[in-house]
């Protein structure tokens, strides 16, 4: 009866839709999977459609009932091949297709259930578009998604979990000579793919993995550190180069919007709401009003709703949005009623009471904010011999190895307990219990204490070795450090509920210059991956570059772990119980309001409560991230992914449903423009990579997508890509244009075909015969142009100042080629010389020799002709190498370095900025003919690589040294110290003797 009663609900919110669109109801006729998953594969054809129409309608309701989507509803007579074209790498099961790009609002992803869409729907924000969330933690409560802890469970945990009998779980069967697969965890040995949503080169040859198997993926570096949408801290977020040049070795952000509160209330006058709600537990409210354009009058109302077991939500929302106009005196409870119903209608506002005014109060809700930042951490290491793998042998080593020694003193700095003044770890500084010295490091404003099994006190007459247990086995994070020879290490081997990340480290060719660090890392399964990856074949050098990621990578793994299941239960027991005694003990008497007072004690709100109009849109940009329910499709799964979208000023991210993890970021400056077209909405950014989402609709219009879009012009330098058809009447015409192999057009003939179609220099194409541009190589550019006849390009217009749109500000980042080599944004910023004033500079350089050129028609040089000979196309490309223009130089004593750093590499484009601007390189190119000039470049190359390698080998010794320093520095303050208190205990010895 209730599989019926699921079916017949589900064809008439099927019958609405279609209703809401004024379309007929056609069904495309794929055969469901019996897991539940999207079909693969296209559609009937049309004889076998109208022939079993009633056969694929009950399929198709039931395939709606079961994964609740719509997947299989096509609207205008459209089948899932018509709408998707065959070069989209997109497949074939898409969403209902539309011009706009919209999906209903009751279709959730495939990838999602029923009851995740219940409750989805139960807890969502009423008004996205006016709440501005401050951070992605906020967003991710604002929605209702994660995990929301219920209470602890008696179920084994950490490494105890591999050996309980009702665990089910195998483990992920991965295992190599360092690592052996274990029940309940997952291992990362190094060759674990990255999860990439975006269709670039990483994903357009990949082979697509199933959704189940994406457990143990990476997520890309740039979306392990988003955190702060809305930055109210003048903190620099990062550079304006592409995801690629930013460094992989990240620290992944805590709750950094803990200091929200710190940073926009605690100096300001604002209003504390304190209360119970029956259903929601404890809940704290503060409210502040910010002027934010004195000029304008535009004032924003910032607050932080605390729910007991909901992660806290920090949002902005602007004053004109409200119903009371600008600038008029309201009373506090009706204006935090109606700020209550725009974030968080779900919560009662006759249960909150103001709160006493009192120092006290600030202090506590500071410390319930920020409980969820660390900066010290305890980390244990154990020694495993040859021979050895097990708990037990690993603590019954009593003495140390050459080898250990070697690996502690690059670890860290060795120290001595006794009077030690730094953060402790659990061990005694004042007695030795707990040894006389231990190993610890300071990295990056984190502070970690290693607990090392050889310095922790060894007990003959005992084989647990407890001493050394109740230390270690309560450490989250344990680094097992394995000689030539030790077995593969299994966490099944250890009893602890506390370790649930092991880090394998294995030396090889020990004690010696070519001393190297194979490395392998377990985690228990609830706790979340966490970077930087594992690289494929790692085998590190003893160099700075692993000291820092080792150490990054410590710092990360206990981060995650405090992100699992029963630590996130713990910690939110905590803040529970914490919100009840501030509202128990520090709520004020209810204000005398006369009618309002007994309205929201007995009904909840006020007696105009029902006469509330809805807000009002607002005209001002806000900072914080505007928030749309959107689908994604996962290019590296190759299916779609429902997400909630946030577009900040400053960031764009997508957070998965219903994890609620971050999937994707990037700033916004990186968004070089979109194009709405029938599979959905592409965002293009960096250079050329491709989005494809879809908006939810409440109504099935596109009053979501034109919202979203309008965003995007207000926050981003992108424009919109135009569509423009070339045809020619012959392969040996001329297209008329010279194009880079990103996409970038640097010259366009005058008054030719492609003049003609409005390209013009600066123009970026994006697409070509739906082919975007960021999968394809400059040769397949080459001879697709050579041999088509007529080609569709997918172009983005110039800037105003005619300068191409670039995600990247580095014309010659060596992404584009695959290449990631990294330059920090502070190196980049120091640059003489930004890309706009260079592009400027070469088109006053180069002026018009023809009346069929346009003004920058020496880019012949450095760019390909799409003209019709192939054997001329080939033989311009082999040359575009060497053929260098001149360009304005700069003495710069850091273009020099750029130029030794990072040589040029043979790429089929205008050469680095840094070569270019090199003055030795302006210098030949003066004095030397042409000849001499290519000749010579060869010589320069491998000079440069030479130098290059030297330069490399000096910055690391010369980071060798620096450490060293700063160990003696350490060193030397200590000798100071105790040298002090040896000379205190001298002169009272010597008064002592005095008075004897």
């Amino acid at each position: 009866m209730s599989s019926t009663t699921s079916s017949v609900r589900s064809a008439n919110r099927t019958r609405s839709l279609c209703h809401h669109l004024h379309q007929p109801l056609l069904i495309s006729g794929s055969s469901p999977s019996s897991s539940g998953s999207p079909p693969v594969g296209g559609s009937m054809d049309e004889g076998s459609s109208a022939s079993t129409s009633s056969s694929a309608t009950a399929r198709a309701l039931d395939m709606f009932n079961r994964r609740g989507s719509v997947l299989a509803v096509v609207i205008a007579g459209n089948t899932a091949a018509d709408v998707l074209p065959p070069g989209a790498g997109v497949p074939s099961t898409s969403a209902v297709s539309s011009t706009s790009g919209v999906i209903s609002a009751d279709q959730p992803s495939s990838t999602n259930s029923d009851n995740d869409m219940e409750l989805f729907n139960e807890w969502k924000p009423p008004y996205p578009r006016l709440t501005a969330y401050q951070d992605c933690l906020s967003v991710a409560a604002g929605w209702g998604l994660g995990a929301h802890p219920n209470g602890l469970d008696d179920k084994p945990t950490g490494a105890s979990q591999a050996q309980s009998p009702s665990e089910d779980d195998s483990g992920d069967g991965k295992c190599n000579e360092l690592l052996a697969s274990c029940p309940a965890f997952r291992n990362e040995l190094g060759w674990e793919p990255t999860r990439r949503l975006a269709l670039s080169r990483h994903t357009f040859d990949m082979a697509h993995t199933d959704a189940h198997e994406c457990e143990t993926w990476m997520r890309e570096h740039s979306a392990s550190e988003a955190g702060i949408l809305e930055d109210v801290s003048n903190v620099y977020l990062g550079g304006r180069l592409c995801a690629a040049r930013q460094p992989k070795t990240v620290i992944e952000p805590q709750d950094i919007g803990s200091y929200y509160y710190r940073h926009c209330f605690i100096s300001k006058n604002h209003i504390e709401y304190l209360g119970m709600d029956d259903i929601l537990g404890p809940i704290s409210v503060s409210m502040v009003r910010e002027i934010v354009d004195r000029k304008e009058s535009y004032s924003i109302y910032r607050m932080i709703i605390r729910i007991s077991d909901q992660k806290t939500i920090r949002v902005a929302i602007p004053e004109e949005a409200l119903s009371t106009p600008e600038g008029t005196d309201r009373a506090t409870r009706p204006l935090m009623r109606e700020l209550l119903e725009i974030v968080c209608p779900k919560i009662s506002f006759g249960t909150l009471r103001p709160s006493i005014q009192s120092p006290r109060v600030e202090e506590l809700i500071m410390k319930i904010d920020e409980q969820p930042i660390y900066t010290r951490y305890k980390v244990g290491i154990m020694l495993c011999k040859n021979g050895q793998s097990t708990e037990e042998q690993m603590y019954n080593n009593e003495e140390s190895t050459p080898s250990f020694d070697e690996f502690l003193d690059f670890l860290g700095q060795k120290v001595t307990l006794k009077g030690f003044e730094q953060y402790k770890g659990g061990l005694d500084t004042r007695g030795d219990t707990t040894g006389t010295h231990s190993i610890y490091s300071e990295y990056q404003a984190h502070e970690i204490m290693f607990h090392v099994s050889t310095l922790l006190p060894f007990t003959p007459s005992n084989r647990q070795q407890l001493s050394r247990k109740r230390h270690i086995g309560n450490d989250m994070v344990t680094i097992v450090f394995q000689e030539p020879g030790a077995l593969p290490f299994s966490p099944i081997t250890v009893r602890s509920h506390f370790q649930h990340v092991f880090i394998i480290v294995r030396v090889h060719n020990e004690c010696s210059e070519n001393v190297t660090y194979s490395v392998a890392v377990s985690r228990s399964k609830d706790v979340p991956p966490f970077g930087p990856p594992v690289p494929k074949g790692a085998c590190f050098s003893k160099c700075a570059e692993f000291h820092d990621w080792l150490l990054t990578k410590i710092i990360n793994a206990e981060n995650a772990v405090h992100r699992s299941k029963k630590f996130a239960t713990m910690a939110a027991r905590t803040r529970r119980e914490a919100l009840r005694d501030l509202v128990e003990n520090y709520v004020g008497p209810h204000q005398n309001e006369g009618a309002s007072k007994i309205a929201s004690r007995f009904l909840g709100g006020s007696v105009k409560r029902k006469e509330r109009h809805n807000p009002k849109p607002t005209n001002h940009v806000l900072r914080g991230a505007l928030t749309w329910l959107v689908d994604v499709h996962d290019y590296s799964t190759n299916q779609r992914v429902s997400c909630v979208l946030g577009v900040a000023q400053d960031w764009i991210v997508l957070l998965e449903r219903p994890s609620g993890t971050v999937l994707f970021s990037t700033p916004t400056h990186s968004i070089i423009g979109w194009a709405n077209s029938d599979t959905g909405l592409k965002l293009y950014y960096d250079h050329g990579d491709q989005l494809l989402l879809r908006c939810y609709s409440e109504t099935c219009t596109d009053s979501e997508l034109n919202e979203l879009i309008r965003r995007l012009e207000n926050v981003t330098k992108g424009d919109e890509a135009k569509e423009v058809v070339l045809r020619r009447l012959k392969t040996t015409d001329n297209w008329g244009f010279h194009v880079q192999d990103e996409g970038v057009v640097t010259d366009v003939d005058m008054y030719q075909l492609a003049w003609k179609a409005g390209i013009r220099q600066g123009s970026r194409i994006v697409e070509m015969d739906s082919m975007p541009i960021s999968t394809l190589s400059f040769d397949k550019i080459c001879d697709q142009l050579a041999v088509s006849e007529c080609v569709r390009l997918l172009m983005i217009s110039p800037s105003s100042d005619g300068s191409p749109r670039r995600g990247c500000e580095d014309p010659n980042c060596p992404a584009v080629k695959g290449i990631e080599q990294m330059l920090t944004p502070d190196a980049f910023a120091k640059q003489p010389i930004t890309y706009h004033e260079m592009f400027r500079q070469k088109k006053l350089e180069y002026p018009t020799n023809s009346a069929s050129s346009s003004p920058a028609s020496s880019f012949d040089e450095r760019t390909f002709s799409f003209n019709a000979n192939k054997k001329s196309t080939e033989q311009r490309a082999n040359n575009i190498s060497n053929n260098r223009p001149n360009v304005l130089s700069s003495a710069s004593v850091h273009d020099n370095m750029c130029t030794l750093l990072n040589p040029p590499k043979c790429l089929n484009r205008a050469q680095s900025d840094e070569q270019l601007r090199s003055p030795l390189m302006d210098e030949l190119n003066r004095k030397a003919p042409l000849s001499a000039r290519e000749s010579t470049n060869e010589r320069e190359s491998s000079e440069l690589v030479r130098i290059q390698t030297h330069l490399e080998r000096t910055v690391q010794e010369k980071r060798a040294l620096e450490m060293l320093a700063q160990q003696l520095r350490k060193q030397l303050i200590q000798e100071r110290q105790a040298h002090d208190n040896t000379k205190r205990e001298m002169e009272r010895l010597k008064k002592l003797h005095e008075k004897k």
